[in-house]
């Protein structure tokens, strides 16, 4: 004979009858305060029965606590855009399955100015929000948002928080993530950067050979915008000598230095591996070769402002009587960040990260 197991919400059906017939049975001069009591008991056990619907449903049963804080909050500039990234929470049984203690990030901005980190009433504000399942690369363990509502030359501070299903907030993350988007040269329609091209001094092409960066950040929609005649003005120029390719910094007002290679795994040079321009180490006789695949930090004096800019730049590719590079140019003065990574379509395939 098959034993049959009684259904717990039938049990607790019956032990609710079994409790308000006791109570009939409670007389004298404190029953009437005892049936309340049994009267408040058995309210208490309908709502559990009610909120618990199922295993899953434990939201109704027990009262999430708010999420853990978003770690390793990190940003990448780009042209008039910010790419936000920072690590995934993982919850046991850390499958990468829905878990209710973390379902989406809200990210929050600010204008920053320096200095005002220090401020603890600094307002953020809310500008988006990633699901637990978008925007998220396993292989870095990494989720990132792209801030398109941003400008070329302004300074903005980031926060991200995690949100559980029932709405809790996480403390916002505690890293200090200020960025300043700049002009770099443009993505094509892969979001690879679209490199241009720069001519030797001594071929037939020199009015082609030199580069200034300003015009470049000024105009970043035009391709040629930054390629100049020398003769007009420069901040770098191109020589081949030998076969050799150097690069000539304007002896007056840019100096120049090679920060090395930076590719990745299949020889592509990594623009964003350089993001902060260093004070010392400068060339000091403003002529460096150009080698493919690495990436040069360059100093510029603005003649007529008297402003410190910096910029960079990485070559793509050596050519015959001319050279193939990306650059990025740091519109606002004194600022060092060159913060800068080509990315894909933010939908389905993951932005390039920065190497620190």
């Amino acid at each position: 004979m098959m034993n049959k197991v009684m259904d717990p919400r039938m049990a607790n059906e019956l032990q609710l009858k079994s409790a308000l017939s006791g109570a009939d049975l409670v007389s004298g001069p404190g029953a009437r305060y005892t049936r309340r009591l049994l009267v408040a008991v058995v309210l208490v056990l309908l709502v559990a029965l009610v909120g618990c619907e199922s295993d899953e449903d434990c939201i109704n049963c027990v009262e999430l606590p708010p999420p853990v804080v978003p770690t390793g909050v990190h940003s990448i500039s780009g042209n008039n855009e910010v790419i936000v990234e920072w690590f995934d929470i993982a919850y046991a049984p850390y499958n990468d399955s829905y878990n209710e203690n973390v379902v989406t990030y809200y990210i929050y901005s600010r204008f920053y100015e320096f200095g005002d980190e220090f401020d603890p009433n600094r307002e953020f504000f809310y500008i988006g929000e990633v699901a637990w399942d978008e925007n998220y690369d396993p292989g870095s363990g990494l989720h990132w948002f792209v801030d398109a509502d941003v400008e070329n030359g302004e300074q903005y501070e980031y926060a991200v928080a995690a949100v559980n299903v029932a709405g809790a907030q996480s403390a916002l993350s505690f890293e200090f993530v200020a960025d300043a988007p700049l002009p770099m040269s443009p993505l094509n329609s892969q979001g690879w950067f679209t490199p241009v091209r720069v001519y030797d001094s001594n071929g037939p092409s020199s009015a082609q050979s030199g580069f200034d960066f300003r015009l470049a950040g000024t105009n970043p929609n035009l391709l040629t915008a930054g390629v100049v005649n020398p003769a007009n003005g420069y901040h770098i120029r191109i020589s081949f000598e030998a076969g050799i390719a150097y690069a000539y910094a304007e002896g007056i007002s840019t100096r120049i230095q090679d920060f090395g290679v930076f590719t990745n795994g299949d020889g592509n040079l990594v623009f964003e591996g350089v993001s902060w321009a260093p004070v010392d180490g400068y060339s000091r006789t403003g002529k460096l070769e150009l080698v493919p695949g690495h990436v040069y930090v360059v100093e510029i004096i603005d003649p007529i402002s008297d402003e410190l800019h910096y910029a960079k730049f990485g070559i793509d590719a050596l050519n015959n009587g001319s050279v193939d590079m990306i650059w990025a140019y740091q519109l606002i003065p004194g600022l060092p960040e060159l913060k800068a990574g080509g990315r894909k379509d933010p939908t389905d395939i993951k932005p390039q990260l920065i190497k620190m």
